[in-house]
């Protein structure tokens, strides 16, 4: 049974968020607390019941009552930087120079974990871009029950490039226990999608592929990408790529009106594309994963993959497209997948069950 499952008999957990996200928040407001670190203030309306900045006074009483009971689970957000990087410290006081208390000191609120020895799991969430772990985040990995990352190289060691080694790490790192069971802890995570509600079941299909990205400025599987999507539409295919920032509306409109909706690299290998794409019944076209996945999804069952030599985008969008009625029930298929494991209430609920399941507690 999830640690969340709606029961007569079962009080949900918990919950102290610390970071700048504030997913388990958004899911289950009334048993969530969120000590906020962001560099940017809280967010707008959200400045209520449960949202403090993490200040030191604040921090210690949540330890304190952390100690006490009061949470049966701990939430940590890694942070990209170092908390002392004037990314942080410096942009949140130019924020809100008014309160500069406040907007200093919040920023280092989860490295003052570091000093903390609690009897609450702790999960840790890395929710960034980034494909490496920093070594401020290391003594995370220490205290965390369980530990869930975003863009998890295949080679879990690759997370240590730069970091605990000043290029690909070697066998006296491979090798070492401590190392070992840190990446022990990790599992994949997905990123958190947002329901969208389509009507029916069947949306009129009136284009062939849909994109809508950038590409310049982006992945280079994009720039080369979009040269193939050129051809094809010089072949006769129905391309719609707009070239202006569309109204939400019209994004879902398009996007649903499209058989397949490309879905490359960004400056990660997942993007919000793919979920969005999967609720609007509108079958994704991805490049090859290149990161561990949680509840992947599946080639010819629920996307087309390809992998990026010349011509193999192409080749992948032609086998698709002569198959509609299976392209139809992919669709299908694909949004049931999402909707039970990958909206962002599913990813509260894995994180919750994997970190009370990895600290021996019932989940």
């Amino acid at each position: 049974m999830s640690a969340t499952a709606e029961s007569p008999n079962m009080t949900r957990p918990k919950i102290l968020e610390l970071g700048s996200w504030h997913y388990c928040k958004d899911v289950y407001p009334e048993e969530t607390d969120v000590l906020w670190t962001g560099e940017r203030p809280i967010p707008r309306g959200r400045a209520a019941k449960g949202f403090a900045d993490c200040t030191p006074w604040r921090f210690i009483k949540a330890m304190r009552e952390a100690r006490r009971g009061k949470y049966d689970l701990i939430i940590v957000y890694m942070p990209l930087r170092p908390a002392w990087h004037p990314r942080y410290w410096l942009r949140a006081f130019f924020r809100q120079p008014l309160r500069p208390l406040s907007a200093m000191t919040r920023v280092f609120g989860v490295s003052w974990l570091r000093f903390v020895k609690l009897p609450v799991p702790i999960a840790v969430l890395d929710m960034n871009d980034a494909f490496v772990v920093g070594s401020h985040n290391f003594f995370l990995l220490d205290k965390a029950a369980a530990a869930f990352k975003r863009e998890l190289p295949v080679d879990r060691w690759h997370i240590l490039c730069h970091s605990a080694h000043p290029a690909l790490p070697t066998r006296r790192i491979r090798r070492n226990r401590r190392w070992n069971e840190r990446l022990a802890k990790i599992r994949p995570i997905s990123l958190p999608a947002a329901r969208i509600d389509t009507a029916g079941e069947h949306p009129e299909k009136i284009s062939d592929v849909f994109f809508v990205g950038e590409v310049a400025e982006n992945s280079w599987v994009r720039r080369v990408g979009l040269s193939e999507l050129e051809a094809l539409r010089s072949k006769g295919l129905k391309i719609d790529i707009p070239h202006e920032r569309l109204p939400h509306d019209e994004f879902l409109r398009r996007l649903s009106s499209a058989w397949l909706a490309w879905s490359p690299s960004g400056y990660s290998w997942e993007c919000y594309r793919t979920a969005e794409a999967a609720q609007c019944l509108t079958v994704p076209v991805l490049n090859y994963p290149t990161v561990e996945r949680h509840a992947p999804v599946r080639e010819h069952e629920h996307v087309l993959l390809y992998d990026v030599t010349p011509g193999s985008l192409s080749s992948a969008i032609e086998r698709g497209l002569s198959d509609k009625p299976r392209l139809r029930q992919m669709a299908l298929d694909l949004r049931e997948h999402v909707r039970k494991y990958h909206l962002q209430d599913a990813m509260v609920d894995y994180v919750i069950g994997e970190t009370l399941r990895a600290d021996g507690r019932t989940a």
